[in-house]
């Protein structure tokens, strides 16, 4: 499980295959957009200002419409809120939407298959993978995408990818005397495109910053964490230098004082 860190009062986990856990992806939400839990005789309200929900999925409501109703407006009454169920919000996905610019697509067919779901990605820079152009794209400027069958629920994943939930810290340190190292934050499906391009002899994974990809770090922990990863890199060059086969002393003296053969 990896904790993600989404504001001072938040935080949810993904688990082992990075995935964030349905009961935590409105929490998620709801705390990125900066509304504080509080406690209402029983019932979680998120506050942010003037605005006050409590979310459906965490209550309890009976089946029935009549009745389902006449709780919902009792909870209402007693918070002082209104319910809320982001992930199958049109007008909040909406929301999320002129927050983060996003492109939504149907796909009738995925891999030759009938699929009937959405695909939603960020817009991001023409050839985003092209290092030359762009350099390394990272953060919220990397291109990311999520399908879907249901539209509001592939939205808000993509926010929450968007701002950094599942992405993966990593120094970057370029080569060359005056390069700065760089700390980033890729998604798993980015990952795999930055090993290819970058040696393993400039790319040093931080696992314990992962939990700080929504919120950020502070100036030493950055400076921490790119101290370590330069101690890494002189350790690996080291050994890859020490590993590399090295020509007898005995071929290198006789090498050294043969002469030359005389053209004939």
């Amino acid at each position: 499980m990896t904790r993600y860190i989404i504001n001072k009062e938040t935080a949810i986990e993904l688990n082992d295959k990075g995935e964030i856990l349905p009961q935590d992806v409105e929490i998620a939400l709801l705390g990125a957009l900066g509304f504080e839990p509080q406690n209402v005789e029983g019932v979680t309200v998120w506050v942010n200002k003037n605005d006050r929900f409590w979310l459906l999925h965490q209550q309890e409501l009976p089946e029935d419409a009549a009745s389902r109703q006449d709780a919902v407006n009792s909870i209402n009454e007693k918070t002082g809120a209104l319910p809320l169920a982001p992930t199958l919000d049109n007008s909040f996905a909406q929301l999320l939407m002129r927050q983060i610019a996003m492109n939504a697509t149907g796909e009738a067919f995925v891999d030759g298959s009938l699929a009937g779901s959405w695909r939603v990605e960020t817009i991001s820079r023409f050839r985003p993978y092209d290092v030359k152009l762009h350099g390394l794209l990272a953060g919220k400027l990397q291109p990311m995408s999520v399908s879907h069958p249901s539209l509001p629920l592939a939205v808000c994943l993509l926010f929450l990818q968007a701002i950094g939930v599942g992405q993966r810290a990593y120094v970057y340190i370029p080569d060359g005397a005056e390069a700065e190292p760089q700390l980033l934050y890729i998604t798993p499906e980015n990952e795999i495109g930055l090993k290819q391009l970058v040696p393993e002899t400039n790319l040093f994974r931080v696992e314990g910053l992962d939990k700080y990809a929504v919120v950020g770090l502070d100036e030493d922990m950055v400076k921490e964490a790119t101290e370590k990863a330069q101690l890494q890199r002189t350790i690996l060059l080291a050994k890859i230098k020490a590993d590399v086969p090295q020509p007898e002393p005995e071929l290198v003296a006789t090498a050294a004082t043969a002469e030359p053969q005389k053209a004939e």
